[in-house]
């Protein structure tokens, strides 16, 4: 894992029943790295699908593992077709 800057800032966008949620950490915030990991490991385990980048104008690729140096992550439920 690279180190990020520290004045980089992470967004994880949720995508619900709601619209969806956001959740943002420091990347040099060990707690807030924290909530952001078990996030991330919850929803999976819920069945989403994550895609991420590591800074906001590259494209989105699927994403196995949360990395703190990605500045934009979008989580997507399971969706079921008819």
């Amino acid at each position: 894992m690279d180190k990020a800057p520290a004045s980089l800032v992470g967004e994880m966008s949720i995508m619900d029943t709601s619209g969806h949620k956001q959740l943002k950490w420091k990347m040099d915030n060990l707690d807030e790295i924290a909530v952001a990991r078990q996030t991330f490991d919850t929803l999976v385990k819920e069945g989403y699908s994550a895609f991420g980048s590591r800074n906001k104008t590259e494209a989105k690729q699927t994403v196995k593992e949360f990395d703190p140096t990605m500045e934009d992550v979008v989580m997507v439920p399971r969706t079921v077709g008819g």
